[in-house]
């Protein structure tokens, strides 16, 4: 659905940055619910399964009910109107879907031990990159040109998969594994851990962390939107559905073969390391696709992007669990989500989508405009870089103090 969404509301009339927009309200949506609502409700209740299907079943819903109402404005021919439909109408889907965001991050983190969860976030990888692949195909086929979004089949699709996702996690994870996990938490479920009273040492090593990978979230994250639009534009490749769809999938596959490699071979190596090693290959990626004179080539670049994020996700997402408290685990964890969902809109809107209309109006291609863009997410990657390297610091203090607090709630 996303990788053609950017290009077919290009196609409606909006500009590069207004296009953006499409991932900033949502992702503003997504985070401030998570952080602000969700994450505390999550804290208090512990209840991560409910949180998860009741999120994506509402999601599922919203989409249905956005295609009527963008629909009837396409028919008025009020291309603009229907875009920003679009647009406002996922921002509003995202208040309720957050619930899954956050139920997903604290639910893997409670069931299980601190050194499976990067293998398991690998392991994660590997499915999403099928449904990646089966989904960029689908997606392209579906597309022609917009007739896809036009008559709603590629949202009404991802509104029944979303559905029946719900179902399954009901069905399954909560009659295996919550009942231990409620029966434990029972007692404590509703006592309130002010965040005031974490460890200092510790409040200031997350802290140090989350900025850090906002830089390099919001710089790597930052020409996803733009990238599909690079790709069919005229001045870069022209390339048609199919081929996007196959840089898509290059890029999935390249996240299952890094997901694999996570989970086995590089499992139990140092998180700090495996995430940088993340970012290595995300600054090559870019660097590549900015240079690249052919498609066909351009296909490394996704294959590295799309490693890139793997790595960064799991280890990330590793090196956070082992910081968080199961008390503070709901927060914690959204606001480490924010740092994901809010990149792929903000950056691009007021950074990225901002350098290429400029660049663009000034009488460069629309090629170059978005080549300027890439620019300058390597330059906010490599300010992350440097804010990371601090915060090693303090994760490394911080790590054999994790131990009593990482224990399973039903061990």
């Amino acid at each position: 659905m996303y990788t053609f969404l950017s290009i077919y509301l290009r196609s409606l009339g909006l500009s590069t940055t207004e296009v953006t927009l499409m991932a900033t309200v949502g992702m503003i949506a997504n985070a401030l619910t998570q952080s602000f609502l969700w994450g505390s409700l999550l804290d208090k209740y512990r209840k991560p399964t409910e949180f998860v299907v009741v999120g994506e079943l509402l999601a599922g819903l919203g989409h249905i009910v956005m295609v009527f109402g963008y629909v009837f404005f396409l028919g008025m021919n009020q291309l603009i109107v229907a875009g920003y439909v679009i647009i406002f109408a996922l921002g509003g889907i995202e208040v309720f879907w957050s619930m899954s965001n956050v139920g997903w991050s604290t639910l893997v983190s409670e069931l299980t031990e601190i050194d499976e969860r990067k293998k398991l976030m690998g392991q994660f990888s590997i499915i999403g990159g099928f449904g990646g692949i089966g989904g960029a195909y689908l997606g392209g086929y579906l597309y022609d040109s917009g007739a896809g979004f036009a008559n709603g089949s590629i949202f009404n699709i991802a509104a029944i998969v979303m559905i029946f996702s719900s179902i399954i996690v009901y069905f399954s994870i909560r009659l295996r594994k919550e009942e231990k996990l409620e029966k434990s938490d029972e007692a404590e479920s509703n006592e309130k851990h002010s965040l005031s009273d974490l460890p200092s040492q510790l409040r200031t090593g997350y802290l140090i962390f989350i900025v850090a990978l906002i830089f390099i979230n919001f710089g790597r994250n930052s020409i996803a939107i733009i990238t599909s639009i690079f790709l069919a534009d005229s001045t870069a490749f022209g390339a048609l559905g199919g081929e996007i769809a196959l840089y898509s999938n290059v890029g999935s596959i390249a996240a299952m073969v890094s997901g694999l490699l996570i989970g086995s071979v590089v499992a139990n190596a140092d998180d700090n390391k495996v995430m940088m090693s993340g970012i290595i290959l995300a600054l090559a990626g870019i660097s590549w696709l900015i240079f690249t004179p052919t498609f066909a080539l351009a296909l490394i670049a996704s294959f590295l992007i799309g490693a890139a994020h793997v790595v960064i996700e799991s280890s990330s997402y590793s090196i956070v669990a082992k910081m968080a408290p199961k008390e503070y685990r709901g927060r914690l964890f959204a606001y480490y989500n924010a740092t994901f969902f809010l990149s792929w809109g903000i950056a691009a809107t007021l950074i990225a989508g901002p350098i290429a209309d400029v660049l663009i109006s000034q009488g460069s291609s629309n090629a170059d405009g978005y080549r300027g863009s890439f620019i300058a997410a390597l330059c906010i990657i490599t300010i992350g870089i440097v804010i990371l390297l601090i915060s090693f610091r303090y994760t490394r203090r911080l790590e054999p103090q994790q131990t009593p607090t990482d224990e399973l709630p039903f061990d």
